[in-house]
């Protein structure tokens, strides 16, 4: 399912050697603000095949509203947005070659570089992390401990299992203790079903929102709050020879989403309609969810685009101590702020 046509075709082993896996926002200055001009127009229109990290929802508030209001188009670029078939894709349609841009997980991105995946994030879209134990408050759940044999399901990000396993040592547990089950898109009805007592790899402004517009009462504990350390929720990756080839493309590719970003805060409900009748929107929700999305996920956007070395220092740090690398990444290998490293 590649919502606009792209076929799935890529190995198991592949898969497995790139998957498994602000101070100001970023030390280095604030960025384009919304009233500076978008850059000269490129001298050659490029078409640019972007895949998100999952359905076209309220993250994507800017890229969204960047193609809706024709900044692309202003900047000399042609960008046709596609949707993983399942999250764990969408890193490496960007790993290699099907698709030029991509959105990840930062801890995704770390995993990856540790690997050796030539990739590199260039512009941050939500610079907290979301990520959220959830489940619902019928389930008779108190804390983390409970989840004792208990079905936890996650998106399927090599990442997230390692994340889990740090947060149920913090109860005493470990992954032996309760059945992981990966459910891709599915995070929102297996809860809903009973076919997961919880969930894990969803967020409180996302996943959260949609159950508590269907009165569901969800109990949310973001990772932060576990002993995860602050970072990037999610980024704009893309391979590190693209990036030194095309410094134009990715500088008048963040000012025409930069001022999407602009544009989606200045105007919830227009946001909201955009995304939801998109054709890669999650055909589950209704505009009355979208818009509970769009306005709890609007003020964790990123309005300048810069992503925090520091932030991912520590996370490369964290990231190694929980045996979830094996290798040292410098944050310079991990990030390019305004084209410079």
């Amino acid at each position: 399912m590649r919502i606009k046509g792209w076929a799935v075709t890529l190995g198991l082993v592949f898969l497995l050697l790139v998957g498994c896996g602000s101070d100001r926002e970023a030390a280095g200055g604030s960025g384009r603000e919304k009233s500076e001009a978008p850059p000269e127009r490129l001298s050659k229109v490029r078409h640019l095949t972007v895949t998100l990290a999952g359905w076209e929802g309220p993250e994507d508030a800017g890229v969204v509203m960047a193609e809706e209001l024709g900044y692309f188009d202003e900047v000399g670029l042609e960008v046709s947005i596609l949707v993983p078939a399942s999250p764990i894709n969408a890193l490496l349609y960007v790993v290699n070659r099907t698709d030029d841009l991509g959105v990840a997980h930062q801890p995704q991105v770390v995993q990856a570089k540790a690997r050796g995946a030539q990739i590199v994030a260039f512009e941050s879209v939500i610079s907290q992390p979301t990520a959220a134990m959830i489940w619902l408050g019928r389930s008779k759940i108190e804390g983390i401990g409970d989840l004792k044999g208990k079905t936890i399901a996650v998106p399927g990000l090599p990442f997230q299992q390692g994340l889990l396993r740090s947060v149920l040592a913090r109860a005493g547990l470990s992954l032996g203790d309760v059945t992981v089950e990966p459910v891709g898109y599915e995070l929102v009805s297996s809860l809903v079903s009973g076919r997961a007592d919880a969930i894990v790899g969803g967020s409180g402004n996302v996943e959260g929102v949609e159950l508590e517009s269907r009165g569901l009462d969800p109990v949310i504990t973001p990772v932060s709050s576990l002993g995860v350390p602050a970072y990037e929720e999610l980024v704009w990756i893309t391979r590190t020879d693209f990036a030194a080839k095309n410094p134009q493309v990715i500088d008048a590719f963040r000012s025409a989403l930069r001022r999407g970003t602009a544009a989606a805060i200045e105007d919830p409900r227009a946001t909201a309609e955009a995304i939801d009748k998109a054709v890669e929107s999650n055909p589950e929700l209704g505009l009355k969810e979208t818009e509970a999305g769009v306005e709890a996920t609007l003020p964790l956007l990123s309005r300048t685009g810069r992503m925090s070395p520091r932030k991912a220092s520590h996370l490369v740090d964290w990231m190694r101590s929980q045996g979830l690398i094996q290798h040292e990444v410098p944050a310079s290998a991990l990030l390019i702020n305004d084209n410079t490293p």
